[in-house]
């Protein structure tokens, strides 16, 4: 681990000099990027970068990650002094942004060949435009709060997509924040990922923009996904109110493949074999489209992100921290 804190342009050059030529991992932080640094820098064997309330140009962004020749992981928070960065980078599989610029700005993805993942914490007034991403396999979380992201000439603003012949076909993961429950809204989006095999919705009352436009379900509309390739949906802060109830029993009636259904319910309410049952008679468990489906109940963790270990971004589902599966029988209902 290497950090840079106020110092100044000499000895930030001298002190990365020295370990650059070993360095696997490195988390820059509270400090101004030095223009007189950047072109000097050359990190042949660095793995991760995070940069963390820097000062950074985008010029001088564009030199680091040039000088980064086999990055695979870079975590961006709190970029001060710039609004526009761009990004190609032949090797890089993971993108983590949180509370990208203290303002508005613009993200630019141009050319990553390799990224398979762009998770995104706590967005804010940023564009996120993604030119070319092949292999994008996990994304999210998709939120109102974003201004817009741009993903294969599929533009989602506010989490409302465009229309698109080209869906995107190699997501495989994705999460969406909503502050309620909206079905129609997640349905809109699910036509954009037609090959969508595990989908998290979470509702959090602290999203506060509002859907607006969004496409009415139309059942003589199919969404692919639902046919033939969704097997997992979490639901986190999930309540069993009428709102709740109403949101997954469309899953449950519909999804024909899928394997599992898990509920993250909300802290506050106490889980028992009686509320359980309800809620699975309310479901209409007992007629699922998917006969191999296996509803869960469990509790909702507080957020993803916060379990998340900043220092190797490479879990296989950081999402998955949503879902506490608790061990306890009377915590877990299965059908």
């Amino acid at each position: 681990m290497y950090s840079l804190r106020r110092r100044s342009a000499i000895r930030c050059h001298r002190r990365c000099s020295a370990v650059a030529s070993t360095l696997q991992f490195a988390r820059i932080g509270f400090c101004d990027f030095p223009k007189e640094v950047a072109p000097s820098l050359n990190f042949p064997f660095l793995r991760q970068l995070n940069l963390w309330r820097v000062s950074i140009s985008e010029d001088v962004f564009s030199v680091v990650l040039s000088g980064c020749r086999v990055l695979g992981n870079l975590y961006l928070s709190e970029i001060r002094d710039v609004d526009c960065l761009s990004i190609s980078s032949p090797s890089l599989r993971i993108i983590v942004i949180s509370y990208l610029f203290e303002g508005k700005g613009e993200l630019l993805i141009k050319e990553a060949p390799c990224l398979v993942r762009l998770l995104l914490s706590c967005p804010g007034g940023e564009i996120i435009r993604v030119l070319r991403a092949p292999k994008l396999e996990m994304l999210g979380l998709l939120s109102p709060c974003i201004s817009e992201i741009d993903i294969a000439n599929i533009v989602f603003k506010g989490s409302i997509p465009s229309r698109s012949e080209n869906p995107i076909c190699t997501v495989k993961v994705l999460a969406l924040h909503f502050s309620r429950p909206n079905l129609d809204a997640v349905l809109d989006v699910l036509r954009c990922f037609p090959c969508l095999e595990k989908l998290y919705v979470i509702w959090d009352d602290y999203v506060k923009a509002e859907m607006k436009n969004v496409r009415q379900y139309e059942p003589l509309d199919p969404i692919k996904c639902l046919e033939s390739h969704l097997k997992v949906l979490v639901l986190i802060n999930y309540k069993g109110g009428e709102e709740d109830v109403g949101f997954a029993k469309f899953f449950v009636l519909n999804a024909e493949v899928v394997k599992e259904i898990n509920f993250g319910v909300c802290k506050n309410i106490d889980i028992d074999m009686k509320w359980m049952t309800d809620q699975l008679m309310l479901l209409e468990a007992e007629n699922r489209a998917s006969q191999d489906a296996r509803l869960k109940f469990g509790s909702s963790s507080a957020s993803w992100f916060g379990s998340l270990d900043t220092r190797d971004l490479s879990i296989a589902d950081p999402f998955s921290y949503c879902f506490v599966d608790r061990a306890d029988a009377l915590s877990e209902a299965y059908l």
